[in-house]
């Protein structure tokens, strides 16, 4: 319904697990990462556990999807079920025909096509969601189930997903067998308040918002105080936000729209201290319009937010002055009480003070704003920008800048206008000038043409042989968001894990075969610089920091700003 008048192409926050809107936080992309290196090295059974609300069900079909093309999987969504019905499930869900009804013959043809199934390599994986909901029979066959294996290595994958009561029912004495066997534990947790300003920006542009947030700083803040970071119920207030300010015809969703939404998601009315506000806000209106208030108003000021608070001081005028009639000694003190008078009130309004003006920010930060703006599609205040920290220099430090809006900053000696336009992310151009160093945001490369902004604003748009004629007196600084926790540093030697998780992209990119590898071997190597070759990067076979970039940026999709068809500012 408000999809259209918010430029989105679909619902951001709908509560069906749909893996297009995954956010991989660095809690999510752990775990997702184990439970890959789970499946592909055999370890048999796995177990992720989590609150309500935070994800497991996502979380689980995007491990499907994440999975090698040739790897067979079954999720088995009816956590309530028999032995023998568990097991007829999974040959359900892997198309195979059911010869026998007892558990023994299902036993056996599942037993049979595993055993062939490996013979080729295939990997066969079983995902059970809400296994707290299981029998402890039922989870007495997933232990039978983990038992199938060759001598090399187990047959089927199982990942058990559940609740934390799920923990507490494997310690039963009764199912310590199965409990010895989990090789991989996992647990979601609830988001960071950080961490919800991201998801938030995310799901929305996964629905393919291309303009700025409709959601302010603090209207997403309010969200996460309410949600406590659990995903399901930020969905449940960011939708409704989004759904009354469309009936307000609202562009922006504040903190007052969230707080009606929050009411509305609890059944709750407008509260009663809010009407009576509004009651005596309307009374004082009222009067004041009874009485004929005179307002007394000096030009050139104005207030910008209903919000702001104005001083007002209502006093009567000052009575004349008269000198003291001459009384008998013996008479009695005159009453002290004022005399009533019919000179009109008068209501002044105390006048609000100029705000002092801000201190200009120097090119720097103004560009390091606008590239960080790109990522978080929302300007950080001026006030903040100020304040951001600075080096021995003086100049502003620009890897602790980015790493407070959870992103990664590559610094790039020597680098070329070819490998920028490969890596395809805008950045941070600092020249060594004369007479003195300027700075430069490179924000569009269109065919030959290069957009670049300088410190004032202004565009200029140069040739490439021109933009690699200053880019021999510059250093370039990358911003970009790490969701695969890939090596920043190319002088740093990459983990097993590292090696595991670019080898995955590689193969869902199309660019290596399974098995996947756990070093950096011949074949890894051959898939980097296939992958170096598709986006015009020397093709060397190393994982340096611009093939890293690279690879991030194809792997953010539409998430990540691009200096590659993207209209001028």
């Amino acid at each position: 319904m408000y999809e259209p008048f918010f430029g989105l192409d679909s619902s951001p926050f709908g509560l069906t697990p749909n893996p297009r809107f995954l956010f991989r936080s660095r809690i999510h992309h752990e775990i997702l990462s184990l439970l890959l290196f789970g499946v592909t090295t055999s370890k048999g059974v796995m177990l992720l556990l989590g609150d309500v609300g935070t994800g497991k069900t996502t979380l689980c079909r995007a491990l499907l999807r994440e999975l090698p093309a040739e790897a067979e999987s079954v999720l088995v969504l009816n956590p309530h079920l028999s032995e023998t019905e568990l097991v007829g499930a999974i040959l359900d869900d892997l198309g195979l025909e059911r010869r026998g009804s007892t558990r023994g013959e299902l036993m056996t043809v599942l037993s049979q096509h595993l055993l062939a199934s490996g013979g080729e390599g295939k990997t066969v994986v079983v995902v059970v969601d809400e296994a707290q909901q299981m029998s402890v029979g039922a989870l007495e066959q997933v232990r039978i189930l983990s038992t199938l294996e060759a001598p090399d290595r187990k047959l089927l994958q199982i990942v058990l997903a559940g609740q934390p009561e799920l923990e507490a029912k494997l310690a039963r004495p009764e199912l310590r067998q199965l409990n010895q066997r989990i090789a991989i534990r996992s647990r979601l947790r609830p988001l960071a308040e950080r961490e919800t300003f991201r998801y938030v920006e995310h799901r929305l542009r996964a629905a393919g918002l291309a303009g700025s947030l409709p959601f302010t700083w603090a209207a997403t803040a309010r969200v996460h105080r309410y949600s406590r970071g659990v995903p399901r119920v930020i969905n449940l207030v960011c939708d409704r936000a989004l759904s009354t300010a469309f009936a307000g015809r609202k562009r922006n969703v504040d903190v007052d729209t969230v707080k009606a939404a929050i009411r509305s998601v609890e059944g709750r009315p407008l509260a009663r201290w809010a009407r009576r506000v509004a009651a005596a806000v309307a009374v004082v209106a009222a009067v004041g319009a009874t009485l004929g208030l005179q307002w007394t108003w000096r030009s050139g000021w104005s207030v910008q937010h209903a919000s702001n608070s104005v001083l007002a001081a209502v006093t009567p005028p000052a009575a004349p002055t008269r000198a003291p009639t001459p009384r008998p000694s013996s008479a009695p003190e005159p009453s002290s009480a004022p005399e009533p008078s019919s000179a009109p009130v008068t209501a002044r309004v105390a006048a609000l003070s100029p705000p002092a003006a801000a201190a200009p920010l120097d090119a720097h930060r103004r560009l390091l704003a606008e590239l960080i703006t790109l990522w978080i599609t929302h300007s950080p205040p001026q006030s903040v920008v100020a304040e951001w920290p600075a080096l021995a220099d003086g100049a502003v430090d620009i890897a602790s800048v980015a790493d407070r809006y959870r992103l990664t900053a590559t610094r790039l000696p020597w680098v070329t206008a070819g490998e920028l336009r490969a890596i395809g992310l805008p950045a941070l151009l600092e020249l060594d000038g004369v007479p003195e160093p300027s700075v430069l945001l490179l924000r569009r490369i269109a065919d030959d043409t290069v957009t670049l902004v300088d410190g004032t604003g202004a565009e200029h748009r140069v040739q490439l042989e021109e933009l690699d004629s200053k880019l021999a007196h510059a250093v370039v600084w990358v911003l970009w968001r790490n969701i695969d926790q890939l090596p920043v540093d190319g002088a740093r030697p990459l983990t097993r894990d590292t090696v595991f998780t670019v080898a995955l992209r590689l193969h869902k990119l199309g660019y290596l075969a399974s098995p996947l590898p756990r070093l950096y071997d011949a074949r890894l190597e051959e898939a980097v610089r296939a992958f170096q070759r598709s986006t015009a990067l020397p093709a060397d076979g190393i994982l340096g920091p611009r093939t890293t970039l690279a690879l991030s940026r194809v792997v953010g999709g539409g998430v990540a700003p691009s200096i590659s068809g993207q209209p001028s500012r």
